[in-house]
């Protein structure tokens, strides 16, 4: 596995529909977190899917360890247990920046799409730092105008973090 993705052939083309569908899903994903409505978050999931943290380095030599692995919704719904109920931790927000998402292949059903993401973490105090930049690279399914991830792995650029990753990013 490598970072670069190659695009779709000029003469592949995909419906505004579809388009307006991910970018919708992309916005109502962001907005969930970082507006603490967490409980939200594995509604954007087919019930039978992946999510996954992993260092770019990882993803690249194809060792797909990483911080977060789940693999069905119900794993996403005990993490926002979790979060709500037995973690503990610094009381902080996120806010994501998203790039434009470009679909890159179209097959089995499935938009493989990649996002360029940034997250500026807040803490209760003020104090303000950029905690993650990278990219999503996700399996989207399109029925009608709605959409859901069958897969999204978070690659992010670097393998360090200063603070246990609670909130999904």
């Amino acid at each position: 596995m490598n970072s670069a993705v190659v695009p779709l052939s000029r003469k592949t083309e995909v419906s505004a529909t579809v388009r307006d569908a991910i970018a919708r899903l992309q916005m109502q994903y962001v907005h969930a977190i970082d507006n603490d409505e967490i409980e939200r978050w594995p509604q954007f999931f087919t019930e039978k899917c992946v999510y996954q943290i992993i260092p770019r380095v990882e993803y690249d030599q194809g060792r797909l360890i990483g911080v977060w692995f789940c693999d069905n919704r119900g794993m996403l719904e005990d993490r926002v247990s979790a979060l709500r109920e037995v973690n503990i931790y610094e009381p902080h927000v996120y806010r994501h920046i998203v790039g434009p998402t470009e679909v890159v292949e179209h097959s089995d059903g499935a938009y493989r799409t990649q996002t360029s993401y940034m997250v500026v973490r807040t803490m209760s105090d003020g104090a303000m730092s950029v905690f993650s930049a990278g990219r999503y690279v996700d399996e989207v399914m399109v029925e009608g105008d709605a959409a859901r991830f069958r897969k999204r792995i978070v690659v992010t650029d670097s393998a360090r973090y200063d603070t246990l990753v609670v909130i999904p990013l």
